[in-house]
């Protein structure tokens, strides 16, 4: 069983780092976060649309590497639609 896991979590990582889901940039953007590691050369913008407290629209851009790409694209999968209240305690659940 663990090996299917195991297996799923690679193609999830994977189709998301070779084809990541809202990679764009996105100038009409209510909000925006830039973050970057120099140890390994991750350098990647994230952008939210804001309609009122609810989050209508996320995405992402730069350079990095597969796990952090796809990272990135599953966040802004994950966290569209939500309030910023839900989103704080979905960030707070992935810290872990």
């Amino acid at each position: 069983m663990f090996d299917d896991i195991n297996d799923l979590y690679q193609q999830v990582i994977l189709d998301h780092c070779k084809k990541p889901r809202n990679f764009h940039e996105m100038p009409s953007a209510s909000r925006m976060a830039q973050g970057h590691n120099p140890l390994c050369g991750d350098n990647l913008k994230l952008y939210l649309s804001m309609d009122g407290e609810v989050i209508k629209e996320a995405s992402f851009v730069g350079s990095g590497c597969c796990i952090s790409k796809a990272s990135a694209s599953l966040l802004t999968d994950a966290v569209k639609g939500k309030t910023r209240r839900r989103r704080r305690r979905f960030l707070r659940v992935c810290a872990r």
